[in-house]
């Protein structure tokens, strides 16, 4: 079920490893954040998630509340961070998720960013813009 794929997929982005999330992830998967920008190719989205985990020493996402219709997951969920010096950022988001054949091929992030703090903006931005 396309659900299940995004709930496994949220449960393992706590073990900041981005060998765990790579079975979910089509090759040619195009993922969009607000901040971020667009992330196409596999490796493009696992080089952006291990600059994440690097960067935080908390880093979780939680589904709340999931609306399935076919191969489209449409999660509210909450996204858990924390810098070794900093206090929990805790940030809501609207997911989208396209499932094709047990993987992720499609990701659209709309996260409510009113109370994340400038410089975490501009952290993701740089973030994002490095390629390895």
């Amino acid at each position: 079920m396309p659900e299940n794929v995004v709930q496994a997929f949220a449960r393992e982005i706590a073990f900041r490893d981005v060998r765990r999330l790579e079975p979910y992830l089509g090759e040619h998967v195009a993922a969009r954040f607000d901040i971020a920008g667009d992330l196409i190719g596999r490796k493009a989205l696992l080089g952006f998630w291990r600059r994440l985990f690097q960067t935080y020493s908390l880093f979780e996402f939680h589904i709340l509340k999931c609306v399935v219709e076919d191969e489209l997951v449409m999660a509210e969920g909450v996204y858990l961070l924390a810098t070794r010096h900093a206090a929990v950022l805790d940030v809501r988001a609207i997911s989208i998720f396209e499932v094709e054949q047990g993987i992720i091929t499609h990701w659209r992030d709309h996260a409510d960013l009113t109370e994340v703090p400038m410089s975490e903006k501009d952290r993701w931005r740089r973030l994002s813009g490095s390629r390895w």
